[in-house]
C-alpha cells in the first residue's frame, strides 16, 4: 500500500526531529560529562591542597604525621565529601588511611612515576587503591618545604558512582526530554502537515470534480503561495473548459438546428413532388425554393469549413498589395439592385481617400462582402449606408455604417459570437446562418488588426476595422494563435 503524502511528510518530520534531538542531547551530555568530571577535579584538587597544608603544619609540629590531629582531618574530609583518604611515603606505602582498615597497601611504581611529575586524576580506573573503578587524585608533595628527602603521597579516591551517577541521571532526564520533544514534534507536525497539505486535498477536489464534468466547483486555497497561484489557474483552465463546453453544445445545437431547417423544407418539397401533393404548375416555384435552400446548406457548410481552418491555424495568408478603397466599392456594386430597389442612399465613397495595404485580397474583399451584406439587410427602405476608409501612419481604419434598429449593449456583446443572431435579424433575415460576422473577426484578427461595432438604439450600426498597413508576417499554422 502506497503511503500517502500526509504520512510521508509527517514520519519524515518526526523521525527527523528525533534524530536531531538525540544528536543535541548527546553533544549535552557529553559537554556535561566533561564539564562534571572538570568541576571534580578541581574540588579535589583544592581539597588536596588544604589537607597537604594541614598535614605539613602537624608533621613541622609533632615530626609525625600519625598523630589524632591528622586522624581527625582525614575523617571530617571522608565523611564530608564521601571520599576515602591515603597518606602514603616516600617508597609507596600506606603511612594512613581515612577507614582505618586493616591490610597493607601500596602505591605501584609507574603511578609513583607519574604522579612526581603532575598530580594525576584518574576516572574510572583501577588504581589498586580499592577493588572497584573508582575517580582518584594522587599527589607528591614535600613534608618540609626545604626537605627534599622527606616526600609523600596523597591519594583521594572517590566512588565511581559519583561520576556515573550523575550521567545516569542527566541521560535519564535528556531521554525523557528526548521523548518530550518526539512527541510535541510529532502533534505540531501533524497539524502543520494537515493545514499544509489541505489546499492539496481542495485542488485535487477540484481535479476530480472537474474530471467528472462538474466546472462549477472552485478550490478554496487563500495564503498558500505558489499552491494559490495553482488554484487560481485551474480555476482560469475550469472556466475556459467549461465555456468551450458551452460553446461545444451550443455550436452542436445551432448547426443540427440550421441543417435541419433547410433538409426539412427540402424533404418536404421533394416528397410533395413525389408523391403529387404539389401540382406540376406549382413545381417550378417550389423547386427554386429547394435549390435556395440547398446554397444556404452549402453558405453553412463553407463557412463552418472556414472558421474551422481558422480555428486550427489551416488559413493561409496570401498578403499582396489591397487598395481598401477601390475593393470597398467592387464589392459594394454586388448588391446594387438591393440597394436601388430599397432606394439606400449611399455616402462618403466621393471622400474615400485611396488606402494600400498587405492583406489577403480575397479574404478582405469576404469581410467586405458579409459586413455590407448585413448593413444592406438591416438598413430601412430610405435609409443611409455610410463608408469612410482613414489611412493613420502604420494603420487605415475602414468604417461602414447603416441607419435602422440599432443594437442593444446584451447584442454587442455577442454579435461576433457564432451563431449569434438578434431579434431582428430572426424576424427580417431567413437565410442567413450567424456566422458571417464571427468570420469576418476572426479574418480581421489573422491579419493582426481589431474590429469594434458601435450601436445606438434605434438610430444606427458602425463597425470600425483596424489594419497595419505593413501587413501581419506570416507564420506556420503551429505557430499561429487564434
Amino acid at each position: 500500500m502506497k503511503k500517502s503524502i500526509f504520512s510521508r511528510y509527517f514520519y519524515l518530520g518526526t523521525i527527523i526531529t528525533f534524530f536531531f534531538a538525540a544528536l543535541l542531547g548527546s553533544l549535552v551530555l557529553l559537554w556535561a560529562d566533561g564539564r562534571y568530571e572538570d568541576e571534580k577535579r578541581e574540588q579535589a584538587a583544592n581539597m588536596a591542597h588544604l589537607m597537604i597544608t594541614e598535614t605539613r603544619e602537624n608533621y613541622s609540629r609533632y615530626g609525625s604525621v600519625d598523630t589524632p590531629q591528622i586522624h581527625s582531618q582525614f575523617s571530617y574530609y571522608a565523611l564530608t565529601y564521601n571520599v576515602s583518604c591515603y597518606l602514603f611515603d616516600e617508597n609507596g606505602s600506606c603511612l594512613l588511611r581515612s577507614d582505618y582498615a586493616d591490610g597493607s597497601i601500596r602505591l605501584s611504581d609507574s603511578l609513583m612515576n607519574s604522579v612526581q611529575r603532575k598530580p594525576t586524576f584518574q576516572v574510572n580506573q583501577f588504581t589498586g587503591l580499592t577493588q572497584e573503578l573508582s575517580v582518584c587524585y594522587i599527589e607528591h608533595f614535600q613534608l618540609y618545604d626545604t626537605d627534599q628527602e622527606h616526600g609523600a603521597y596523597l591519594a583521594l579516591v572517590y566512588p565511581a558512582e559519583q561520576l556515573t551517577g550523575f550521567s545516569k541521571e542527566l541521560f535519564f532526564v535528556l531521554v525523557i526530554g528526548l521523548m518530550a520533544v518526539t512527541v510535541l514534534a510529532a502533534i505540531v507536525f501533524y497539524f502543520n502537515t494537515r493545514h499544509m497539505l489541505k489546499p492539496v486535498k481542495e485542488i485535487t477536489k477540484a481535479a476530480e470534480r472537474y474530471a467528472d464534468g462538474d466546472f462549477s466547483f472552485k478550490p478554496d486555497v487563500a495564503d498558500a503561495g505558489e499552491l494559490t497561484y495553482l488554484a487560481m489557474t485551474m480555476g482560469r483552465m475550469a472556466d475556459f473548459i467549461d465555456s468551450n463546453e458551452k460553446n461545444r453544445k451550443s455550436f452542436v445545437s445551432n448547426v443540427s438546428h440550421e441543417l435541419r431547417t433547410p433538409m426539412t423544407t427540402i424533404s418536404g418539397f421533394v416528397d410533395g413532388i413525389l408523391d403529387g401533393t404539389i401540382p406540376p404548375e406549382q413545381q417550378q416555384g417550389y423547386l427554386r425554393r429547394i435549390s435556395g435552400e440547398v446554397k444556404r446548406l452549402s453558405r453553412l457548410v463553407s463557412s463552418m469549413l472556414n472558421i474551422s481552418k481558422f480555428e486550427e491555424g489551416g488559413m493561409e495568408l496570401k498578403l499582396v498589395p489591397v487598395e481598401l478603397t477601390g475593393l470597398l466599392i467592387s464589392t459594394l456594386f454586388m448588391f446594387e439592385q438591393k440597394i436601388e430597389a430599397r432606394q439606400i442612399q449611399v455616402c462618403g465613397l466621393e471622400d474615400c481617400p485611396r488606402a494600400e495595404v498587405q492583406a489577403d485580397k480575397d479574404l478582405m474583399q469576404q469581410v467586405f462582402y458579409n459586413l455590407i451584406e448585413n448593413a444592406v439587410k438591416f438598413t430601412p427602405r430610405n435609409g443611409e449606408l455610410t463608408f469612410s476608409v482613414m489611412p493613420q501612419g502604420e494603420q487605415c481604419q475602414v468604417v461602414i455604417r447603416n441607419t435602422g434598429e440599432g443594437l442593444s449593449e446584451e447584442e454587442l456583446s455577442n454579435v461576433f459570437n457564432r451563431f449569434y443572431k438578434t431579434d431582428e435579424s430572426r424576424s427580417k433575415d431567413t437565410t442567413g446562418v450567424g456566422l458571417g460576422l464571427s468570420i469576418v473577426s476572426r479574418i480581421i484578427r489573422l491579419h493582426n488588426g481589431n474590429i469594434m461595432v458601435k450601436s445606438v438604439k434605434g438610430d444606427y450600426t458602425e463597425f470600425v476595422i483596424t489594419l497595419p498597413v505593413k501587413g501581419k508576417k506570416q507564420l506556420p499554422p503551429k505557430e499561429r494563435k487564434d
